[in-house]
């Protein structure tokens, strides 16, 4: 679905939804009246409070609110609509008198999208109005998810649609944090595919992409929940675990190890068998994330400098190589 089908189906068939909150019943009536009759869907109230009530459970793309009121006035209707939801565009609703007009330039510095004497001068000023600050708000709205989009995005493997080496660094420097915070074990799992330039040599580019793609759902299928897959570079991947400690990591290592040799992947009309190198290693007390992807990158190295198809657990420069069963 593109942004604007994504926003206009939010808001519905109408024209946008209308909030109007003042005391007098007249002015109310007028301004409904007007709205309704455009095309709007409206609802109304006589006071701040309920009004900010009513937008914490309903979207609603423009407030047009009286400045005097009882109880929260004008202002602190604004403040708390912003609160709620930036984009959600406010009109003010003033008198004619100076200090009104003063006021409602108050409002607009402080946020306010546009004002309105009251009574109207016409149902189509007032339609008009609040097209304008509709579209606005709608425009707000899609440029709020065109940047989460691009932020998704900036964070994402687009080969494989796991996270990648950003978010990695991110959680890494979150996760390294809260382990040393909270005294949590905190182990990295870094994997390499095995001869992966061969794979390229002999049946393409494009061949190595399937493998890539079918390794990384294969790893993804032996984690259990809370485990966060990253694709590191290239053929290499981290798997990162949170509360977790050497022998921990190291089990998962190996169930990916095994699942990965089990698992020929089907290139045209041939199988090819892949296997995977897993480098294990854990947060030690004063270390980084610098050092601790450093000890996994090395037991990585140890584990394909013996012979592949392993893994080996890593901690305080002391390496234990365990080969994984294979079918």
């Amino acid at each position: 679905m593109s942004i604007k089908a994504a926003v206009e189906s939010q808001n519905g068939a109408s024209r946008g939804r209308v909030l109007v909150v003042d005391d007098s019943r007249v002015v109310r009536a007028i301004v409904c009246h007007a709205l309704r009759k455009g095309g709007f869907q409206v609802d109304e109230v006589d006071n701040g409070a309920a009004a900010l009530q009513i937008l914490k459970g309903a979207r609603h793309d423009v407030v047009i609110t009286d400045l005097r009121m009882p109880g929260l006035d004008g202002f602190e209707v604004l403040a708390g609509v912003k609160q709620l939801d930036p984009n959600v565009e406010v009109i003010i609703l003033t008198g004619s008198f100076a200090h009104d007009v003063n006021s409602a330039v108050k409002a607009l510095r402080l946020g306010a999208h546009d004002f309105l004497m009251k009574p109207p001068a016409s149902a189509e000023q007032v339609i008009a109005t609040v097209d304008r600050a509709v579209e606005s708000k709608r425009l707000k709205d899609a440029n709020r998810m065109l940047v989460q989009e691009l932020q998704a995005l900036s964070r994402t493997d687009a080969l494989t649609g796991i996270a990648n080496r950003r978010s990695l660094d991110e959680a890494l420097s979150r996760e390294t944090a809260r382990s040393h915070r909270h005294g949590q074990p905190l182990s990295v799992v870094m994997l390499d595919i095995d001869h992966f330039k061969k794979i390229n040599d002999t049946h393409g580019h494009q061949a190595g992409d399937t493998v890539i793609q079918a390794f990384a759902r294969t790893v993804a299928s032996q984690l259990r929940e809370g485990d966060e897959l990253y694709r590191y570079g290239g053929e290499e991947f981290a798997v990162l675990l949170a509360n977790t400690g050497l022998d921990g990591a190291m089990t998962v290592a190996k169930r990916i190890v095994a699942a990965v040799a089990a698992a020929p992947i089907r290139i045209s009309s041939t199988d090819i068998r892949v296997t995977t190198s897993a480098g294990a290693a854990c947060l030690g007390p004063v270390e980084d994330a610098a050092a601790l992807i450093a000890e996994a990158d090395a037991a990585l190295y140890e584990a394909k400098s013996t012979g592949r198809n392993r893994a080996v657990a890593r901690h305080g420069h002391m390496a234990l190589v365990r080969k994984a069963r294979t079918a």
